[in-house]
């Protein structure tokens, strides 16, 4: 039986094509970027920010969670009411996260005060939408196919979005700053309002869902303790948690930008070329990553392939390790970066499939604690979602910039006439290594905990089926 209509997919995608926008600004590598050479803050005090920040959300996204999971709007829903109330003040933190009021030395203590104030802010409230966008997916359909396509586009409209935005927009601010000899901090100021503030109005859009998967009263958590000691029983989750946080460990993607800036030479794209660093990056992030979005379109054909969400994620990774090293052992000395990246390019297709076999593991997992537990966990299980998807990008961005202090790398202003030759020694070794290695070893490690699930289909199947018969008999009691 289908429960979703046209009209609410509609909506709820472009709600999350908005949520998207927002997030292509906050969660990309350009954040990191806009900290070290726009902001202008030491890669040392990047390192220390990004670390107190992921802290921070460590702590705050299961908290948020496990409320979710134990409040109850009295219209009976638990996660809707949120996606009506949140974009507003997402847009507002969001344009405050990215004003830079000064880039004096002396004042660095009031920058970074404002900057964490503002992001603790930001974050807060991104986490409430995002927990409640992505929760309620898994409670949109009793369906399992149905839901199954529900996420599966949801995650393929998601990443499109974020994955143009995010390589565009930093490109686009770039090139509008040269072309108009305008400060870069105030033209991502204006990006901030215009992607920032509009993303999170038309995200408002995905409170058209419904949440059609509804736990009885009796058998909601009692309190947080017991969300969380559910959550730690939730093998399942806990395992694909750990291979996220392992592939965050992956942080040479990050150095793209400074690869390109001060191992290419300016004029590398022409003389005159308002196309700096930014651009080649987003570029080069189009040709190895843009193939994704094949993988997405041909996710549910790649699960039948490999028999299941989990072999799925593991062949992905495979293909992401061979790819890497063979790029690496290339080199990027002329034409071998184009030889590379074309290689990149075929390897990235399996990739685009993990995002959705991901959200289709969690849902999986909620159905079998609620299967096994009785107790239904959206809000705690998509924290967690939510969680390690900031810790990764802080974990990830905080190597970045550790990298970078350990390697000498010193921001050089971008009015120099050539960046060709002005960093360390150990910049020059170690920048490609680093570039193209690290996502090959996080996705070694990335595996690992995935060998140890054990969820086949014929399990999935059988945990739907009485989850049905459970839920018709209760409805057939509450009626007598």
């Amino acid at each position: 039986m289908k429960h979703i209509s046209k009209k609410e997919k509609i909506n709820f995608y472009a709600g999350l094509s908005g949520q998207n926008m927002v997030y292509s600004l906050v969660g990309a590598g350009f954040f990191t970027y806009f900290m070290t050479d726009i902001a202008m803050f030491p890669a040392a005090v990047v390192t220390v920010l990004l670390i107190v920040m992921k802290v921070w959300d460590g702590v705050n996204d299961p908290i948020i969670g496990s409320f979710i999971d134990k409040h109850t709007f009295k219209n009976g829903e638990k996660l809707r009411p949120f996606l009506r109330y949140t974009p507003l003040p997402v847009g507002i933190f969001t344009v405050l996260v990215f004003l830079v009021f000064s880039t004096k030395e002396d004042l660095l203590w009031l920058r970074v005060a404002y900057f964490i104030i503002m992001y603790i802010g930001w974050d807060i409230t991104y986490t409430l939408q995002d927990v409640a966008l992505w929760g309620i997916t898994a409670s949109v359909s009793p369906n399992g196919d149905e839901r199954d396509n529900f996420v599966k586009w949801a995650r393929t409209i998601g990443s499109c979005v974020f994955g143009v935005f995010s390589a565009i927009i930093p490109m686009v601010i770039e090139m509008v700053a040269n072309a108009t000899k305008s400060k870069m901090a105030t033209v991502t100021l204006v990006f901030a309002v215009i992607f920032g503030m509009g993303g999170a109005m038309l995200s408002i859009r995905a409170y058209k869902a419904q949440e059609r998967v509804i736990v009885p009263p009796k058998q909601k958590q009692k309190s947080m303790l017991e969300s969380f000691s559910l959550l730690f029983k939730n093998k399942m989750l806990m395992l694909v948690t750990l291979s996220n946080l392992f592939g965050a460990l992956g942080f040479g993607g990050n150095l793209a930008t400074y690869f390109f800036k001060y191992k290419l030479p300016t004029d590398f794209l022409g003389e005159n070329s308002i196309i700096g660093a930014l651009g080649i990056t987003t570029i080069y992030w189009a040709i190895t990553v843009g193939p994704q979005f094949i993988g997405m379109i041909f996710a549910d054909k790649l699960k039948k392939i490999c028999k299941g969400h989990v072999n799925v994620l593991i062949f992905a990774q495979v293909c992401n390790i061979v790819t890497k090293v063979a790029a690496f052992a290339i080199g990027f000395e002329g034409i071998n970066l184009l030889i590379g990246m074309a290689l990149l390019a075929v390897g990235s297709i399996p990739m685009g499939a993990i995002s959705i076999a991901q959200t289709s593991v969690f849902c999986d997992s909620i159905d079998y604690m609620e299967w096994k537990t009785g107790k239904r966990m959206e809000g705690v299980t998509f924290s967690m979602q939510t969680f390690f998807t900031k810790v990764s990008s802080g974990i990830t961005g905080g190597l970045t910039t550790l990298s970078l202090s350990l390697i000498g790398y010193k921001a050089i202003d971008d009015t120099a006439a050539t960046f060709i030759g002005t960093q360390s020694a150990a910049f020059e070794t170690w920048i490609w290594p680093l570039f193209m290695l690290t996502p090959a070893i996080a996705s070694l490690l990335y595996i690992i905990p995935l060998l140890f699930i054990r969820y086949s289909p014929e399990k999935r199947a059988q945990v739907e089926r009485e989850l049905a018969e459970r839920r018709a008999q209760s409805v057939a009691n509450s009626t007598d």
